[in-house]
């Protein structure tokens, strides 16, 4: 492990998760319901996904675009505690 993994600081699952959410949420067009943010592994990952309550989402590949660029941001400064 080089020195910037030795620097991540270390969160949980749920505390990732939430992030990431927080952030999506944020975005217009995201459903407030429905919309669902798992973090997971070692090193992690995060799966998006939209149920039904969440209804249709016309820019539901917009959101997973801007969801990809959160997770990429978080996973350099974050590891799964």
């Amino acid at each position: 492990m080089d020195e910037w993994e030795r620097r991540k600081e270390k969160r949980s699952a749920e505390e990732l998760a939430a992030m990431i959410d927080a952030d999506l949420s944020r975005m217009d067009g995201c459903p407030q319901h429905g919309v669902s943010v798992t973090v997971y592994g070692i090193p992690w990952k995060a799966m998006l996904t939209f149920g039904a309550a969440a209804g249709p989402v016309r820019n539901k590949a917009d959101l997973e675009v801007f969801f990809r660029v959160i997770t990429e941001r978080l996973q350099r400064l974050y590891e799964v505690d």
